[in-house]
């Protein structure tokens, strides 16, 4: 996972990036919530306005497939699952021996299409957005609690985005090692596991450890003077264009509905 580009923070220039981070996690939530909860229609047009702006900021989908090739995986497990549970017309072939539905393929394929959503939505948001920034804006959408609850937040899920791609990197030093050693010619997956999982736990709860210690040596506390931030009329007509067309595609399926 070195070389993947999934929930890593990558510095850019675009507009997108200096898009306000209070509206970005707000557009953030709005899609997440779009995309399991919406329509059809809202769905498909929230996964294509994600795409549109990937392309804008710099990003293409041809990156993600490597990291997104797990979640690939787990959309078929999702389909097989959902057409073994639910009765409905069996898929030709396949159906008569495994007893599985063409329903529930569909059923199965358009959960598997929501959580595509939201991981695109969440890829957005950490690669175009200094974990920095993001507490900063966490901070002020939360002010209305206790100054130490509000701070502890912002801090713990900043940290946990500035992790993720950390643990990643190990991941995939500590897997290249451990292939140097010979790790192909065990047969075993729980060896194999145990080889891979035991380092990259000790790796990172040291990390985690010196993390700890360097924000105690630096004074840290639970409520910082943070930057400025200020919200512009372009922010906002952004924030409009973006979260309009999802919106729109949910009234017109609601409205034909009913």
């Amino acid at each position: 996972m070195r070389e993947a580009a999934f929930l890593h923070f990558h510095p850019g220039t675009s507009f997108w990036y200096r898009h306000d981070s209070r509206l970005k996690l707000f557009e953030l939530c709005l899609w997440s919530a779009l995309a399991l909860a919406g329509g059809l229609w809202a769905l498909i047009t929230t996964g294509v306005v994600l795409v549109l702006i990937h392309g804008i900021t710099g990003g293409t989908i041809r990156a993600l497939i490597r990291p997104l090739a797990f979640w690939g995986v787990m959309a078929i497990a999702f389909v097989i699952f959902a057409s073994v549970s639910h009765s409905g017309t069996p898929i030709p072939w396949i159906g008569q021996f495994l007893n599985l539905s063409i329903e529930g393929a569909m059923v199965g394929g358009l959960r598997a299409f929501r959580l595509l959503v939201v991981l695109l939505a969440g890829q957005l948001m950490a690669a175009t957005t200094d974990p920095g920034d993001f507490a900063t804006a966490l901070r002020k959408l939360t002010k209305v609690l206790p100054k130490r609850w509000s701070g502890a937040l912002a801090t713990t899920v900043s940290l946990t985005i500035s992790f993720l791609p950390r643990i990643f990197d190990e991941s995939a030093t500590i897997r290249d090692a451990a292939l140097g050693r010979g790790l192909e010619q065990r047969r075993s997956i729980l060896r194999r596991s145990h080889s891979i999982g035991l380092p990259l736990a000790e790796a990172t709860l040291r990390r985690a450890d010196l993390t700890a210690e360097a924000l105690l040596s630096r004074c840290y506390v639970d409520d910082p003077t943070p930057p400025e931030m200020h919200i512009t009329g372009q922010d906002l007509f952004a924030t409009t264009m973006v979260l309009l067309p999802s919106l729109l595609a949910l009234i017109a399926q609601n409205a034909l509905l009913n």
